[in-house]
């Protein structure tokens, strides 16, 4: 049994994909980035009660904005949501029953060029956080004021009140070390750190599933003096370790059941064949002779004899109990005597060699004899 149990320890190190086997910045799943089809983003900020809150459709991205953590109490984060509705000079009021939205088109043709990888990351602390590797190159001169936004929502959010939202804005970032030139490539690596997100609500480890992002760029041509526009976007799901395995991770889940599968049937049958093989052995007071018990010995399912016998003090024996030897499933009543009653319980041990599994003892419990009254006790040690 040990020898399997050091096997199953063995291939829970060993095999690939197992969390004993992550480095430090250990990349948990990525993918790459890929330019959203949508034809507008809609940002909604939606009021205290959530009446008139718009479903989101398919040919749009949704960002919904909630503002209202320290008037409702919810676990939500709103932090995110009243800086954007500060940097859009948009009013907000707890007692609206409307939405607010706000309309993003898409421009006609992109004036810049973004491509790179979305990664679900952690350091030594094993905390995980997601990373934005990107490399982006303006077609044209872009206004100083152009920033890149990445955000994570989630799919569908309860609070503790148990309100829900879809497309719930956790976290968003601000990017803006980049080169607005005209066909000049910045390479730049923006987090959503773990700090961040975990002050947001988000467990990426316990968690892994339900959450999408998005890169959006807001700016304007240098050339042109208006207000920020959308010049780019992308938006996909979080990639998830379940999403993105290799063929051997796949196949590690089914290898660890079968071997526990195994294991566990070993175990099951081992303890069955050693119930089986176990003597029984019982012992009464004679009802004659208060200095003599009764033994009743009941081989199991293999043959075993007796080594020896011992008995506590102030106990002693009156010659020598018999050695006997029992064939598999063979009966035997046989007597023990004592040189004097003692009123003191009496206890003895038998040790016995089973074949096949070795030594063992079993130890026999007597209460004191009184008035020919008869009480057993027995017990069994390995």
């Amino acid at each position: 049994m040990q020898r399997l149990f050091f096997i199953a320890l063995a291939c829970l190190f060993l095999l690939p994909g197992s969390a004993a086997n992550e480095e430090p910045w250990a990349i948990h799943a990525e993918d790459e980035i890929r330019v959203s089809n949508a034809k507008q983003l809609r940002e909604v900020y939606v009021p205290a009660s959530l009446q008139d809150t718009p479903e989101p459709t398919s040919n749009h991205v949704q960002w919904t904005w909630w503002s209202w953590s320290d008037e409702t109490g919810s676990s939500w984060p709103d932090d995110d949501a009243l800086y954007r509705a500060s940097n859009r000079n948009i009013s907000l009021n707890a007692s609206a029953n409307e939405a607010t939205t706000e309309l993003h088109e898409r421009p006609s043709t992109d004036l810049l060029h973004l491509n790179g990888k979305v990664k679900v990351v952690s350091a030594e602390d094993r905390i995980r956080m997601v990373a934005f590797d990107l490399e982006l190159t303006p077609q044209r001169n872009l206004s100083n004021h152009t920033i890149l936004y990445v955000v994570l929502t989630e799919d569908l959010a309860f609070d503790q009140h148990q309100r829900q939202l879809k497309h719930l804005v956790r976290e968003m970032r601000p990017e803006v070390a980049f080169s607005v030139k005209a066909n000049n490539t910045t390479s730049l690596v923006s987090m959503l750190p773990a700090d961040h997100l975990d002050a947001a609500g988000v467990d990426l480890a316990s968690q892994p599933t339900g959450w999408s992002y998005t890169i959006a760029v807001f700016g304007s041509e240098d050339s042109e003096n208006t207000e920020m526009e959308l010049l780019w976007m992308a938006h996909g799901e979080l990639p998830s370790p379940s999403k993105h395995i290799t063929a051997n991770q796949a196949w590690t889940p089914l290898l660890l059941t079968a071997i526990t599968a195994v294991i566990a049937v070993s175990l099951i049958t081992a303890i069955r064949r050693r119930q089986d093989a176990i003597p029984r052995l019982q012992a009464t007071w004679s009802t004659e002779n208060q200095c003599m018990i009764h033994v009743y010995l009941h081989a199991g399912s293999l043959p075993f004899h007796i080594k020896t016998w011992t008995v506590e003090e102030p106990w002693r024996f009156k010659g020598r109990p018999p050695r006997l030897q029992l064939n598999s499933g063979q009966k035997i009543d046989t007597q023990v005597e004592f040189r004097e009653r003692c009123n003191v319980d009496c206890h003895l041990d038998v040790s016995i060699e089973i074949e096949d599994f070795g030594a063992w003892k079993q130890h026999l419990w007597l209460r004191v004899p009184r008035n020919a009254s008869v009480k057993k006790f027995t017990k069994e040690e390995e």
